[in-house]
Parts: structure tokens; sequence; C-alpha cells
């Protein structure tokens, strides 16, 4: 008498699959830049979504765009056309822009954020304690950048399940923060796209903290 909410059948149908890769936004982090013979190469993983010759495409931080002219493949008759999320490539621009390690190609129409200021929820590792102020690498799919933890906003009390203030976040502790980067980043929020939304933090010697949403 007490529930006044859907049946458990109710419930269940109303669940929807989360979207494929595939389905996703495209996400390609450049690994490198490859000059080969007179190409210029720009390699990198799909993280996410459908590549197609003839994409327009936006790197991001530094905003450059170009077309897709080729997708380049090895041992082929025909060259491929498109690529998908997972598909390790190469693809030349129609344009000579400006593109380095690091940067993401999107589509025009669905960029990631660009910011230098991000929250993140992580799980610290080091044994020393993360206190505000403190700088850090973060390595976030290709780019590797400095960052400095400008607040801690809360720690989960594991004995109670509840956020509470904190000004450390001591070792094997959830905690929510937010980071300074020394320059702009391309990243996406993690509930909307995995792969471009969690990190690692290094402190130099090992690995400090593993980002559980970005």
């Amino acid at each position: 008498s007490w529930h006044d909410g859907p049946t458990l059948l109710e419930t269940i149908r109303r669940f929807r699959p989360p979207p494929s890769a595939d389905e996703q936004p495209l996400r390609m982090p450049v690994q490198d830049i490859y000059k080969f013979d007179e190409r210029r190469i720009v390699a990198g993983r799909i993280e996410s979504g459908v590549l197609r010759v003839g994409d327009r495409l936006m790197f991001s931080p530094m905003n450059r765009a170009a077309h897709v002219r080729s997708i380049e493949a090895w041992n082929v008759a025909v060259p491929p056309v498109e690529a998908r999320a997972g598909d390790v490539v190469g693809i030349t621009l129609d344009e000579p822009i400006f593109v380095e390690r690091g940067a993401v190609a999107a589509h025009m129409d669905d960029l990631p954020v660009e910011s230098a200021v991000f929250d993140a929820r992580i799980f610290w590792l080091a044994p020393d304690a993360l206190v505000k102020g403190r700088t850090l690498t973060m390595k976030l799919n290709t780019a590797e950048a400095a960052v400095a933890v400008q607040s801690i906003r809360s720690v989960l009390d594991l004995a109670s399940l509840e956020q509470r203030d904190a000004e450390r976040v001591e070792r094997d502790a959830l905690a929510e923060i937010t980071l300074r980067a020394r320059r702009m980043l391309a990243l996406d929020d993690y509930t909307r796209n995995h792969a471009t939304g969690r990190f690692v933090l290094f402190d130099g010697r090992m690995d400090a903290a593993a980002a559980l949403d970005a």
C-alpha cells in the first residue's frame, strides 16, 4: 500500500540501452603525425563515432579545421572510405593545418568541451594526501598536461556514504575536486563519453589517481 510508483515490469520496459561507441560523437585523439612520401598522415585511434572521407573535422583545442582527403591503408586493393570506433587509422587532410599529438578530431557539429578548469571525481591512490595547490601531471587520451588542484569540493565518507567537506584527500578515498590546467584541453563530460572524459593523474613516481568522472 505504501508504493505508488510503477511496477517492476513497467520499470524494466523503460530501460534504454546506452548508445554504442559508433553512435556517439566522433572523437579521435591524435597519436602522432607522420610524413610519408608527399603525404602528411595524422594517426590516432577512433574512440567513438564514425569517420568518413570528405568529413570536415575540427582539431581541438587548437581549433584548426580541414576535410579528410583519404584514409590510409597498406596492402589493400581499394582504400577504405570510412573507419569506426576502435579502429586505429591514419588520415590525410586537404589543407596543411597545424595539428599535434594530444589534439582531438571531431565533427564540426558536435565538438568536445575546451577548458582549462574542470571538475572531476577521483579515486586517490598515492600514499601522501592530496591537498589544495598541489601540481600533478594529467594524461588525458594522448594529451599530457600539468594541472593544479584548485579546490577540494568534497570527500565521500565510506562509512555513511555521505559527501563531506575536507581540506585533504587521503589514500584510497573518493573525492570531488576542481583542477586547473596550464593550457586549454579538449575533453567531454564522462557521462556523455567515457573515453574522452576519463584521465589519470601522476605525481612523478606512480599513478596517483584515476578519474571516475570529469
